[in-house]
Parts: structure tokens; sequence; C-alpha cells
């Protein structure tokens, strides 16, 4: 017994002394990594071609389909709402986001057009449809140009597209190669689901590109141990921050990247988190200008049972260092998190509470097949061909966490936009199939990959919201799979007026449009499809014919709510027309039934 003791002891010895000077990654991680490619890439400059290429061919889809359509259930509230922000200084009206990137897109808004702003007094930070409800007051004082003034807020947003694409190339190409990186950059940018959220006035896809940046960023301090470089990190964080709240999933991973790294020099990693934490709750206060910061604790009255546990266990005078609105909105997006909102449809039900799997069957349906099998496959490549240690921390921590977090503790299931934020990091981790395939096999391959990518896209443009993979039947099939900003979002509005002249149809037409923009503003004469059967023309979202419940917007601007069998009677009949998301029924034909 004591001679196994002391082979035990030896042996922890002589590892403790191997591992000296080293960091905690190459203990967890043991390095089993592969000798470098030596291979070179032939005619790099043509991968270059390539990227440049596909940024062009990104931006110009994404300006077409921004002038073409119908401003969306969110963008109705964002960029008024940003309007209001820099007009009158007030920040609590849709609290339940930051403020950054609505101020973004008011700005080009403001700058670009002469805009009436009415002062949202009276809608206060907790009035669940207080932002709607400015959006109509914003609408009705500019309604010569309301359509217009989306545009330019959704120029600010392709920029965000963009620069994540740009970025994925600068990562992948320093992880591997220009072939690699010019190959993950140009599918990325040539998804489906990309390019529906670049061209639309919300906060997702900046989301994706800030938090692919703090991440990104947070690689290069860790590797040049720099405090300039941690700063950086602290202040790109802090701009996260102040684009979506999704950016506290990577608190987790900061503390775990700095704690790994330092794990030998623990003062400097302490240090470090220290000044990434302060440094991003300063930019948050500086971003919002101090408003109502470090206020008691105990003035607030929290909703969630996250944020509520946490006011239970600190004192009431306790200062909360961000400002007010910032606290608030927290909050709300915690319960809704907790909660979930709108109810959650999948294969044809609705829930309340949600499914657990709701966020894997949306990426396999909202993804191209070649996409889903890539990333079906990256284990195995990485089982096969081993990547490098510290590259390979980097990029799974920041996956697994946000994998972990935003689709095991996120009741929210209204929209695969939530996931966008992984997919920068699952391409970057398929890059590693192309830079470990044989050259011959990766070039026909690529070339392959590519063409799908292209045909989808043409096949869907503009579409791109309403696209579904072809595993699941493609577009025509997707109502009977998810719902809400998966394929309707009120964006095909500006398809209806043009049906109607083709079908020569004069008169008023029956519409239950699932969006807030006035149907006039098309010169759209309507009336409210009733919960009874009626014989006429009528139109209809998606969302309302397969069970949603919302607020449909009546032709004097009264909101009416809608609940879950309104149109039941219609769905026993066939639609003669499919304008994306807004189907049209002639409920005079009895055959089409």
């Amino acid at each position: 017994m004591d001679a196994s003791s002391d082979f035990v002891a030896g042996r922890l010895l002589k590892s403790t002394h191997q591992h000296e000077g080293r960091s905690i990654i190459s203990v967890i991680m043991p390095d089993s990594s592969v000798e470098p490619d030596s291979r070179q890439v032939v005619a790099p400059g043509r991968w270059y071609l390539l990227v440049a290429l596909t940024s062009i061919v990104f931006v110009m889809l994404s300006l077409h389909a921004a002038s073409l359509e119908t401003p969306t259930v969110d963008e109705f509230a964002h960029v008024t709402a940003g309007c209001a922000y820099l007009k009158h200084g007030t920040l609590e009206l849709f609290a339940k986001n930051p403020p950054l990137v609505k101020m973004h897109m008011a700005a080009a808004v403001l700058l670009s057009r002469d805009v009436s702003v009415p002062d949202p007094e009276g809608i206060s930070a907790g009035q669940a449809w207080g932002p709607w409800i400015y959006g109509f007051h914003f609408m009705e004082a500019n309604r010569d140009q309301f359509l217009a003034l989306f545009f330019p807020a959704r120029l600010m947003i392709i920029l965000y597209g963009l620069g994540t694409g740009l970025l994925l190339f600068c990562w992948t190409h320093q992880v591997f190669d220009v072939r690699s990186a010019a190959i993950s950059t140009a599918l990325f940018l040539l998804t489906p689901l990309v390019l529906a959220h670049s061209h639309l006035g919300t906060t997702d896809v900046a989301c994706m590109f800030s938090i692919f940046l703090t991440a990104f960023l947070l690689r290069l301090a860790i590797r040049k141990v720099s405090y300039l470089c941690v700063a950086v990190v602290g202040l790109a964080w802090g701009v996260g921050l102040l684009v979506k709240f999704t950016a506290v999933l990577l608190l987790p991973v900061i503390l775990l990247s700095v704690i790994c790294a330092r794990w030998n020099s623990k003062s400097r990693g302490l240090l470090e988190i220290a000044m990434i934490v302060v440094l991003a709750t300063l930019t948050i206060n500086l971003g919002m200008g101090f408003q109502d910061s470090f206020q008691p604790l105990g003035d607030f009255d929290f909703k969630s049972s996250f944020v509520y546990g946490l006011q239970q266990r600190l004192p009431e005078w306790f200062p909360v260092p961000v400002p007010r609105a910032y606290a608030i909105g927290f909050d709300a997006v915690k319960l809704d998190t907790e909660e979930g909102e709108f109810g959650s449809y999948l294969f044809g039900t609705w829930s309340r509470s949600g499914r657990w799997y709701y966020d894997l069957v949306a990426f396999v349906a909202k993804s191209p097949l070649p996409f889903v099998l890539l990333v079906a496959s990256a284990p195995w490549f990485l089982y096969r061909f081993r990547m490098q240690r510290d590259e390979l921390f980097h990029v799974l921590l920041p996956l697994s966490v946000l994998v972990i977090l935003m689709m095991g503790f996120n009741r929210v299931q209204i929209g695969i936009r939530y996931q966008l934020p992984i997919l920068p990091f699952l391409y970057l981790l398929a890059s590693h199939i192309w830079h470990r395939l044989p050259e011959r096999t990766s070039r026909w391959m690529s070339r392959l990959v590519l063409a799908w990518y292209v045909v989808s896209v043409v096949l869907t443009h503009p579409s791109y919201l309403s696209h579904f993979s072809c595993a699941v039947g493609g577009e025509a099939r997707g109502h009977r799979i998810l719902a809400d900003s998966n394929l309707d979002w009120g964006q095909d509005l500006y398809r209806l007026k043009p049906a109607l002249e083709e079908l020569n149809y004069e008169g008023k037409i029956g519409l239950l449009y699932y969006g807030h923009v006035d149907p006039q503003l098309y010169n759209i004469d309507y009336q409210l499809v009733p919960a009874e059967p009626v014989e006429g023309l009528i139109a209809v979202s998606v969302n309302y014919f397969i069970g949603a419940a919302y607020l449909a917007t009546s032709p004097d601007g009264q909101p009416v709510p809608i609940h879950r069998d309104h149109v039941r009677w219609l769905r026993k009949h066939r639609p003669i027309r499919r304008l994306g998301s807004i189907w049209i029924f002639d409920t005079r034909n009895k055959g089409d039934t």
C-alpha cells in the first residue's frame, strides 16, 4: 500500500512539474493537435476575389430586399423608438432592448429626412404595447413618408451583417488559411437566414456582430497578454451590452477564458476580469448618459424570478450600477425567457411552455441542407484531424455557452433569429473541414455547396424570412413547422396591391394582416375579416391562418385582438394566391375547399 501511494504521489508531482508555467487550458484540453498543414494555397488572390464578390452580392441583395419589404412587427417599434431617443432624450421607451442600435438606425433616418417625432410622454417603460402605440403615433405624424423612412435605418443593419462576414474571414484566415476562410465567408454571406435579418431594422444582426467581435477580441487579449487588449475587450463587451441583453451570456465566457489562461497568475487574471467588467459597465453608462444610474436597489419593482432573487439577497441601499431603464429592460427580458412570450408554434401545435427541441428543429428547418451536414460532420473531423488546442478552446467555449444558455434556459421560442449569434461560430468551426479535406475534394465540394447556396438565394429572393430548407419541404410547407418571425413578420404587405390589380379586383377586400403598418399606405381598401364565414376575396397573414393570437389594426386605426380560432372557418378553403406570408382566398368559389 505504501509503495503504491508513493508511486501515485510521484506521478502527480511529475505531472505538476510538467504543467508548471502553462495555462489550465493545457491541462483540461491536452494538446493532441497534428503538425501544421504544410499545403500551400494556390492562387490566394482568387479567394480574396471570392470574398469581394460575395460581399458585393450580399450588399446588393440586401439593398433590394430592404427597398421592397414592408416594415416588420419589431421594426415598427425599434426604429420609431430610436427617433424618440434622439429627439426627446427618453430611454425608457422599448426598454426591453438597449438603445444603441435603435439610435444608430434613427440617426440615419433623421439625417436623411425631415421627420416629425412625437413626444412619447405618457408611455411608460412597463407598458407592454407602449412601443407599438408610439409607433402608431409616429406613423400618423409621417404618413406621406413613413414607408420610406425605414430604408436608411435598414442600411445600418446591412453594415453589421457585412461586418460579421468580414470578421469571420479574418478569424478563419488566422486559424486556418485563406481558402477555408473565403469559402466559409462566402457561404455565411449567402445564408438565407443572414440575408433575412441583415436588411431589417432590428437588433438581431447587430447582436450577432457584437458578440462575435467581443469573442474575437477576447481571443487576441488572451494570446497577447496585454492590458490594453483587455481594456478593448471591456469596451467591446460594453458596446455589445448596449446592443442587446443577449451579450450578458458572454460573462461566463470571459470568466472561464481569463481564469483558464491566467491560472498560474491569478492576481493578473482577477485584475483583467475586474478591468473588463468595470469598463463594460462604464460603457453602458456612457452610452445612456448616466440616466438615473446608481439608484438604490430597493427602488425597483422587479418581476423576473432571477432578478428578484438577486434583489432579495442584496441590501436595499445597494446602488444599481446601470441606468434605471437598462435594469428595467433586463428584468423584462428575463421574465420573458422564464415564462415565454406569445406562445410557441411547432409542427402545427401551439404551446405556452415551449419544447426543449424547438431550437434544434428551427435550425434544421431554416438552414441550408449542406450547412446542416457540415455542422453534423464537424465533430468527426475534429476527432480525425485535430485542431490547435487554444484555437479550439476559443471557438468551442463561446459556442457551447451560447448553445446551452440560449437553447436550454430560454422559453422565448418565436424565432430562429435568437440563434443568430451562434451562426458565425458554427461557420468558423466548419472551416476546419475545408482546411483538412484534400485539395481536390475540397475544390469540387466547395463548388457544389456554393452552387447550392446560390440556387437557394435565387429561388428565395427577396423572401428570405420565409425560407425553409428543402429537407422539410421548402417554403410551401414551412407553415406546418414554424411560425412568427420564422415565417410571417408582416413583411409581404407590399405584394398585396399588385396582386389585387392582377386579379382585376375592385372594392374592399377582407384583410387580416399580421403587422402594424396601415394597409391604406399601400392604397389597399379593406375591412377586417370577421370570425364568422363570409363570401368574398380575403387576404390573411399565414400566422393568423395557423392560429396565432395577436393584434390586428382596423381601418380606423384601432387595435383589435385576434384569438387563435378567428379564421378557423377559412382553413377548409385553399388559397388562390400565395404572396409569401400573405395568402389570398376566394370564398365565393365553393370548389376551392
